[in-house]
């Protein structure tokens, strides 16, 4: 039979670093909390639920278990589902990685790549401005033109 050793017992603690650690584990446990997901408009809940269901899809076609998905994704199962769903808390990493373990991740490259809005803006702000110094020029002729003519008496 096996001797059975046993992990060496925790050294005492004085109230004040017992305390303090326990501080410490908390505020690890708060900061690694889930954040509030951000808060999503219809239209744009719509869109991201076609996204998901579109991933579903494309993991059906491909004859894919959701276990297998996630474990190449290094996601877990929930996460995975989130995805599916269009969930807004689901991290954009998630989405990523979903769409590379599919083979899908050159899509992002679409994203974006006609912004027809910000070049508009773009070549909008590139155009000369009209030549408002003749026409300041102009108001300034007439106004001293006028004082001209009412000369004192």
């Amino acid at each position: 039979m096996a001797a059975v050793h046993s992990p060496p017992a925790p050294a005492p603690e004085s109230g004040f670093f017992r305390y303090y650690g326990q501080i410490s584990f908390i505020s690890t446990i708060i900061a690694n909390m889930p954040r509030k997901p951000p808060i999503v408009f219809p239209q744009e809940q719509r869109l991201l639920s076609a996204l998901g269901e579109r991933l579903r899809l494309a993991r059906k076609r491909r004859k894919l278990s959701n276990a297998v998905v996630a474990q190449r994704a290094g996601i877990s199962r929930t996460t995975l589902y989130k995805v599916e769903a269009g969930d807004a808390g689901a991290t954009l990493g998630s989405y990523l990685r979903v769409l590379a373990v599919l083979g899908l991740e050159g899509d992002l490259n679409q994203l974006g790549a006609d912004d027809r809005v910000g070049r508009k803006l773009q070549d909008l702000a590139l155009e000369p401005a009209p030549n408002r110094r003749t026409a300041t020029r102009a108001k300034t002729a007439k106004s001293s033109s006028a004082s001209n003519d009412e000369e004192p008496t």
